[in-house]
C-alpha cells in the first residue's frame, strides 16, 4: 500500500474554490494543511504549481 498526500498551497486551494462559485468560502484554505496534520506519508505530490499529469506520474513512478 502506498499513501500519497497530494497537498495545495492555501492561497492557491483559495483561488480554486473561489472560481469555482459553488463551495463554502474560507473552507478551502482553512483545510489545505488541517487534513494533513498527523499523517505521515510515503510520496507526497503538490498541486500549487504541478499539474494534475505530472502528480500522477510521478505516482506511478513510485508504484511501478
Amino acid at each position: 500500500m502506498l499513501w500519497v498526500g497530494v497537498r495545495c498551497a492555501p492561497e492557491v486551494a483559495a483561488r480554486r474554490e473561489s472560481a469555482r462559485g459553488d463551495r463554502v468560502p474560507g473552507m478551502a484554505a482553512a483545510q489545505a494543511e488541517l487534513a494533513h496534520r498527523g499523517v505521515s506519508y510515503d510520496l507526497e505530490v503538490d498541486t500549487s504549481h504541478t499539474t494534475s499529469v505530472e502528480c500522477a506520474r510521478t505516482i506511478a513512478a513510485r508504484v511501478g
